[in-house]
């Protein structure tokens, strides 16, 4: 699994869903969970699969698999996760675990997957979940 791609803050919208960058190059960084690199609790990132040009940001996770390596960089060093869970979940719904402000350092990624449904988009959601597995 390799992708590149900035990362930028991002909330949840009036509708309750995780917004994402639009452009389909960029990921976001839910701002209300743990900052990228954080020594404790789950930072979740969440990107688009595909646009209607074609294959986006997080195309590639749906590749992902156990034991895969994760790196975010930040300006202040490169933070490596190792992937321990990958889940299909229905829904837009975001898992209450999400929300942990505490315990050792978690990386969440979060994109579409599932059947397209016109008008409201992808069915189900993919979360990769890894745990740091070194600290700089």
């Amino acid at each position: 699994m390799s992708l590149n791609a900035a990362v930028l803050p991002v909330e949840l919208g009036a509708d309750g869903r995780l917004g994402v960058p639009e452009d389909g190059r960029s990921a976001g960084w839910w701002k209300d969970t743990a900052p990228p690199g954080s020594r404790r609790g789950t930072t979740v990132i969440a990107g688009h699969v595909d646009t209607r040009r074609g294959a986006a940001v997080f195309a590639p996770l749906i590749r992902a698999r156990t034991g895969d390596l994760a790196q975010v960089t930040t300006a202040a060093a490169t933070f490596s996760y190792r992937v321990r869970a990958v889940t299909v979940r229905r829904g837009d719904a975001l898992p209450t675990e999400l929300f942990r402000t505490g315990g050792p350092p978690r990386l969440v990624l979060i994109t579409c997957t599932g059947p397209y449904q016109p008008g409201s988009g992808y069915r189900d959601r993919l979360y990769i979940d890894a745990r740091e597995s070194a600290r700089p």
